[in-house]
């Protein structure tokens, strides 16, 4: 069953993800959506539910979900969907 509900677009660059403790990461965006997006979590010690806060290249902070982890990836879902001029900067970036 198909999970995604919005468009996805290829993705080159970092987000910094925040955990509610404060502790940040690094991780590589592998793709966007208006709704959210997929992360290399290789590096990454979280699970599914947990809140996080999400930092795209150019904007603020933005609070997010973790939706599911599988295959060394992981699903972010953002609280607040992104403006399209804003996807189609961020979909910009990676080409």
């Amino acid at each position: 069953m198909e999970r995604r509900q919005n468009d996805r677009f290829a993705a080159n660059y970092s987000a910094e993800v925040r955990y509610r403790s404060g502790m940040k990461l690094q991780l590589p965006v592998l793709d966007i959506s208006l709704g959210g997006c997929m992360v290399d979590a290789r590096s990454w010690s979280i699970r599914p539910g947990e809140l996080v806060s999400v930092k795209l290249p150019g904007l603020g902070f933005q609070p997010a979900e973790v939706i599911w982890i599988e295959d060394q990836r992981a699903g972010i879902a953002f609280e607040e969907p992104l403006y399209e001029p804003t996807l189609e900067h961020l979909s910009r970036l990676a080409a």
